[in-house]
């Protein structure tokens, strides 16, 4: 395959990424089934419509690479695809169904998930803070840490995670487990956490306005200094330390 080769409806079942490492090649409705693309460089790639089966990444460079309208998932064995210590900084999902997909230690700074169904997906070991090889003027992390829009994490799997400065926006995250999961200066405004596991998580300088809470327990998180509420969540949020709220006498 050359750069910028442009492969349309192709069966690549029995192609083997580990020996063809095409540069910048576009892929149009193929069809990838028990797949294993180990070792390969796909940078800045483009998929479309295009369907994974049983597929596995492995060691995979995809940095940048564009999934439009793709499928991950194995509707008859219920099984997703599995991503496996995959560079995806800069990748972009948009319309993708990513159910029960599993990413374990890949690299996720500045990735785009948008409009994409990834209900059940586990992410194990995740890297979405980028740090600066150079020595940094401050000790701060460089974060560039993502985003997910209007995405269907429900029961996802991220806990014990630095999700740190992401951007999770009009999400459903309802009982999704974040147990003991940094999620400091995210923001989750207009996200469903209803019934999400929370326990042991960090929400200082969260941004949560607009979030249903439904199920939330203050006590059951280990820090909040900054936290941002809308007015109407304050009601709730005091009552589960107890303090009831009242409307101010005339």
């Amino acid at each position: 395959m050359a750069r910028n080769e442009r492969i349309v409806a192709a069966d690549l079942s029995a192609f083997s990424f580990d020996d063809e490492t095409p540069d910048c090649a576009q892929f149009e409705d193929c069809t990838a089934v028990a797949t294993r693309f180990v070792g390969a460089e796909l940078p800045a790639s483009q998929w479309a419509r295009s369907r994974f089966q049983l597929c596995e990444f492995a060691n995979v460079n995809l940095a940048g690479a564009r999934f439009d309208n793709c499928h991950f998932f194995d509707a008859d064995g219920a099984k997703g695809c599995v991503f496996r210590f995959c560079d995806l900084r800069g990748a972009v999902f948009r319309n993708c169904d990513l159910m029960l997909a599993t990413f374990n230690a890949c690299e996720l700074w500045d990735v785009t998930f948008s409009d994409c169904r990834l209900s059940g997906a586990a992410f194990e070991k995740p890297a979405f803070a980028f740090r600066s090889p150079r020595p940094p003027k401050s000790k701060k992390a460089v974060r560039q840490a993502g985003s997910f829009e209007r995405c269907r994490l429900d029961n996802a799997v991220m806990r014990e995670s630095d999700l740190s400065s992401l951007r999770l926006l009009d999400c459903d995250l309802s009982g999704a487990e974040l147990q003991s999961t940094s999620l400091v200066n995210a923001s989750l405004r207009g996200s469903n956490l209803s019934n999400a596991a929370l326990r042991l998580a960090d929400l200082s300088g969260a941004d949560l306005r607009g979030a249903d809470l439904s199920g939330f327990d203050l006590q059951d998180i280990q820090s909040y200094s900054g936290l941002q509420i809308s007015a109407s969540q304050q009601h709730h949020l005091l009552r589960s330390i107890g303090v009831d709220v009242f409307a101010d006498d005339d």
